[in-house]
């Protein structure tokens, strides 16, 4: 029979505020670099969890499902309304990922499983405003008498129609979330993220419905040419 061998479990922690996966394969690496003396000495070792493989799991299913969302809605708003405003809200959802991850940065926050299964769970949501506005814009530049206005006032009329209800149904969603702000123990720890991301990322999309949507407006789409209803056919011609 062969001697028992003697193990011995090494856990290796990070300090708060470090990056897991780059702290991980900090640790492999090592390992790897003394391979010969473990050789030699005749140690091997198993890895048994690697926390840093599982975080870049999770920022790679959050990458693959925000791609996902996007190819979605850019096909049904490509049908509903046409290409010009699929791209539109398209770029929408970068842009808001984006000043949500810098409001974090700022704040101090690091990226978690629970930060990334709120960004998930706000993907949805991202778009709303940006649909709406978009919606209301498309609506406006196919109306009658549309010739006669500027390109600029109808964005302003537009986007301002639709102000009052965008902001109300938003500030709805976000008081849902807060109640999880005020959850205690190791429970309020752990959904701490929640309530902190998911507002900051509504928000978001509000400030980019409201700016960057009716900006790219401007630049992409035209005024459809309406045939005034009084021309005949020999002025057609």
């Amino acid at each position: 029979m062969s001697p028992i061998a003697n193990q011995i479990t090494m856990t290796v922690a990070k300090l708060a505020g470090t990056n897991a996966v780059l702290v991980s394969e900090d640790v492999v690496e090592i390992l790897h670099s003394y391979q010969g003396d473990f050789d030699d000495l005749g140690i091997g070792y198993l890895i048994t969890r690697n926390y840093g493989e599982r975080a870049n799991e999770a920022v790679n299913e959050l990458m693959s499902h925000l791609i996902i969302t996007i190819i979605i809605i850019a096909l049904m708003l490509v049908f509903a309304l046409g290409w010009r405003e699929s791209l539109i809200v398209t770029f929408s959802v970068p842009a808001i990922l984006a000043v949500t991850l810098f409001t974090a940065w700022v704040t101090g926050q690091t990226m978690n499983r629970i930060t990334l299964f709120a960004l998930l769970l706000s993907l949805g949501l991202l778009v709303d405003a940006a649909i709406i506005v978009i919606e209301n814009i498309h609506r406006h530049l196919h109306r009658e008498g549309v010739e006669d206005k500027e390109m600029s006032e109808l964005l302003i009329e537009a986007t301002d129609e639709i102000g009052a209800p965008t902001n109300i149904a938003t500030l709805a969603i976000i008081l849902t979330m807060v109640p999880m702000a005020f959850v205690g123990g190791m429970m309020g720890s752990f959904m701490k993220p929640i309530p902190y991301n998911v507002p900051v990322a509504l928000i978001a999309s509000l400030f980019v419905a409201y700016i960057f949507t009716p900006y790219l407006s401007l630049k992409l789409l035209k005024k459809p040419e309406h045939k005034h209803p009084n021309t005949t056919k020999e002025e057609e011609k």
